[in-house]
C-alpha cells in the first residue's frame, strides 16, 4: 500500500575526500533508522551528498551553488574529519566547514565526528591536519562532536544519535537528558528471560538417536555374522610355503633395488590356524549380554583360514601378518574385526556421554534494558565453591571416537548457546589459528602411530573447548569466579554468554557484577537456581 503523509527529513553528508569510504556506514545507519523507526512513524530520513544531488550550474561560486541547490534546504547534517580539512572557499577554510557553519547559523542539528584512527605520517599533509586540530579546538567546549575509532563505532554512535534527535520530534516530547539515556544491564536465563531464576537442565545423550543408531548397526552386524554359518574346521596339515623374494616383495621395495639384495633368497613363513582374539570375544560377548543378544559358539568360526606371519625383517620394518583362505573366510574374519572396533567405539561414546549426562547446565544472557547502547562490558560471575565445572575438567573422548566428534563439530553443538529471535549469539570468540596438515601423514615411510594421532586430536579438542569457553577462571577459599567480556551491546538487546555453564551439583544461587564504559557504578545482582 502507498504511504500517505510521510514526513521527510533531508540529511546533508559533508565529508572531505579522505573519509569518503565512510559514506556506506552513514547510509547503512540511516537505512536502519528508517526501517526500525521510520516505517512505524511515517517519517523518512533522506541522505543528500554533492556527488548524487548536485548538477552543473553557472553564475556563482561553486560552493555557493551547492548551498543554493540543496545544502540550505537540508534539515540536519553529518560531518566527519580525519586528516584532510578540504579545499578553501571564499568564506571558510573548506567546503565542509562552510556547510557546517551554514547549518549551525540556521540553528539546525549537526552530527560532527573526528576519526581517531592510525595514520601514516609520510602521507599526511600537516597543514591540512593542523586546520582540523584548530577547527576541533574551536568547538571543544560546545559538546557538538564525538570521537570515533573506526567504521563500526561510527555506525553505532550515529545510529544512536539519530534516534536521540528524531524520536522526540516524532513523539513531541523533549529531548531526553543524558541521565535518562543510559544502559541498564542484567543477567537473565537465556530461554525463559527470567530475571529471578536460572533453570538448570540435563542432557540425555546416552538415549539419543545417534547412540541408538550405532547400537542397532552393531546388532545388525552380529545378526549377519550369526546367520552365515561356517562348517567346522578340517584337520589339514598345511604344506610348507616358502617366501620367494622375487615374487612376493612389494613393488615399492623392488623400486629401491631391494630386489637385488633379496634375489634368489627364500624365507619361510610361520603358518597357523587363524583364531579370533580373546579380547575381541570378551568385548563383543559383553555387548551381547547387555543388549539381550545371544552369541553362539560357532559365531567365531572362520573356517580353515590360516594366519601367516613373515619372519623376515627388511630395512623398512617387519614383515607383518597376512591371511590365507577363501574370500568368504577372509570376509568373515574382517567382519569380526570391524565388529570389535565398532563395539569399542560404541563403549567409548557411552562412557563419554554418560559423564556429560550427569552434569547440570544453564544458559544465560546479558540483557541491556536501558535506552542507550553500552560498550567495553566486563561480566563477573560468582558461584559458591565446589559446584562449577571448569572446561579443563571435562574428560577427553576415547581414541576411537575423538576424530568423529571433531569432524561433526560436537563441541560447538553441545556447549555454545544458539542465537534465537530474542537472544543474540556471543560474538567475541578469539580468532582461531589455522591447524596446518602434517605433510608426514601422507608419507608411507613416516606414518604416525595411533597414540600419536590420538595426542594430536586431544590437542585439537582442547583448543576447540577453550575457544568456546571464553572465560577467565579464578578460585578462592569460598567462591569460584568466571569473567568474560562483551565489546558492544545495543539497548533492548540480549547477548548470550560465550557458552553454557556446567555444574557437578546444583548451587543455590549465583552473584554477578557488571562494569562497562557508559555506567559509572558497578551493577551487582543475585539470581537463584531452579531445577527443571
Amino acid at each position: 500500500m502507498p504511504r500517505v503523509g510521510i514526513t521527510a527529513y533531508d540529511l546533508l553528508i559533508s565529508c572531505p575526500g579522505d573519509v569518503i569510504e565512510y559514506l556506506d556506514e552513514i547510509k547503512a545507519s540511516v537505512e536502519n533508522f528508517n526501517r526500525v523507526f521510520g516505517v512505524l512513524n511515517n517519517i523518512e530520513v533522506v541522505t543528500k551528498h554533492w556527488s548524487t544531488d548536485s548538477y552543473p550550474q553557472s553564475g556563482d561560486k561553486p560552493q555557493e551553488l551547492l548551498n543554493k541547490q540543496f545544502v540550505r534546504e537540508c534539515d540536519v547534517a553529518i560531518a566527519i574529519f580525519w586528516t584532510r580539512f578540504g579545499t578553501p572557499t571564499d568564506k571558510y577554510g573548506s567546503g565542509t566547514e562552510e556547510e557546517i557553519e551554514e547549518m549551525l547559523l540556521a540553528k539546525k542539528q549537526v552530527f560532527m565526528y573526528f576519526l581517531d584512527a592510525p595514520i601514516n605520517p609520510s602521507q599526511v599533509d600537516m597543514e591540512q591536519y593542523k586546520k582540523i586540530k584548530d577547527f576541533k579546538d574551536k568547538y571543544k567546549d560546545e559538546g557538538i562532536y564525538a570521537i570515533i575509532k573506526d567504521k563500526h563505532e561510527l555506525q553505532r554512535e550515529f545510529t544512536n544519535h539519530l534516534a536521540m534527535h528524531f524520536l522526540p520530534l516524532i513523539s513531541g516530547e523533549k529531548v531526553p537528558s543524558s541521565e535518562s539515556m543510559k544502559p541498564i544491564l542484567q543477567i537473565r536465563d537465556a530461554n525463559s528471560m527470567s530475571e529471578e531464576s536460572l533453570y538448570l537442565f540435563n542432557t540425555n545423550l546416552c538415549d539419543s538417536k545417534f547412540i541408538k543408531d550405532k547400537k542397532e548397526a552393531i546388532a545388525n552386524k552380529i545378526h549377519i555374522i550369526q546367520s552365515n554359518k561356517f562348517p567346522p574346521r578340517t584337520s589339514v596339515i598345511p604344506k610348507e610355503k616358502d617366501y620367494d623374494a622375487t615374487k612376493d616383495t612389494p613393488d615399492f621395495i623392488k623400486n629401491i633395488n631391494m630386489k637385488m639384495i633379496m634375489q634368489n633368497t627364500k624365507f619361510p613363513l610361520a603358518n597357523e590356524d587363524a583364531e579370533i582374539y580373546e579380547d575381541w570375544k570378551k568385548i563383543i560377548i559383553d555387548f551381547g549380554l547387555k543388549n539381550n543378544i545371544v552369541i553362539d559358539y560357532d559365531f567365531w568360526n572362520v573356517g580353515n583360514l590360516k594366519k601367516q606371519i613373515s619372519t623376515i625383517t627388511t630395512v623398512l620394518g617387519g614383515g607383518g601378518t597376512s591371511y590365507d583362505g577363501t574370500e568368504e573366510e577372509k570376509d568373515r574374519y574382517n567382519l569380526l574385526r570391524d565388529l570389535y572396533w565398532e563395539v569399542i567405539a560404541y563403549n567409548e561414546y557411552r562412557n563419554y556421554f554418560s559423564y556429560i549426562d550427569k552434569l547440570s547446565f544453564v544458559k544465560c544472557a546479558v540483557l541491556n534494558i536501558g535506552s542507550s547502547f553500552d560498550e567495553d562490558i566486563d561480566v563477573k560471575l560468582i558461584i559458591p565453591k565446589g559446584y562449577l565445572l571448569n572446561c579443563s575438567d571435562l574428560p577427553y573422548p576415547g581414541m576411537n571416537i575423538i576424530e568423529e566428534l571433531l569432524d561433526m563439530k560436537f563441541i560447538d553443538f553441545m556447549f555454545t548457546i544458539k542465537e534465537t529471535e530474542s537472544v543474540e549469539g556471543y560474538r567475541y570468540y578469539p580468532v582461531s589459528t589455522s591447524i596446518y596438515p602434517d605433510i608426514l601423514n601422507n608419507n608411507p615411510f613416516n606414518k604416525i602411530s595411533a597414540s600419536e594421532e590420538y595426542m594430536r586430536n586431544k590437542r585439537k579438542y582442547k583448543e576447540s573447548i577453550e575457544s568456546i569457553f571464553n572465560y577467565k577462571f579464578f578460585k578462592n577459599e569460598e567462591k569460584d569466579v568466571m569473567v568474560f567480556h562483551i565489546a558492544y551491546l545495543k539497548h533492548n538487546t540480549s547477548m548470550a554468554f560465550p557458552s553454557i555453564m556446567m555444574f557437578t551439583n546444583i548451587p543455590e544461587y549465583m552473584e554477578y557484577e557488571i562494569t562497562s564504559k557508559h555506567m559509572a557504578e558497578v551493577i551487582k545482582g543475585r539470581i537463584e537456581f531452579q531445577k527443571k
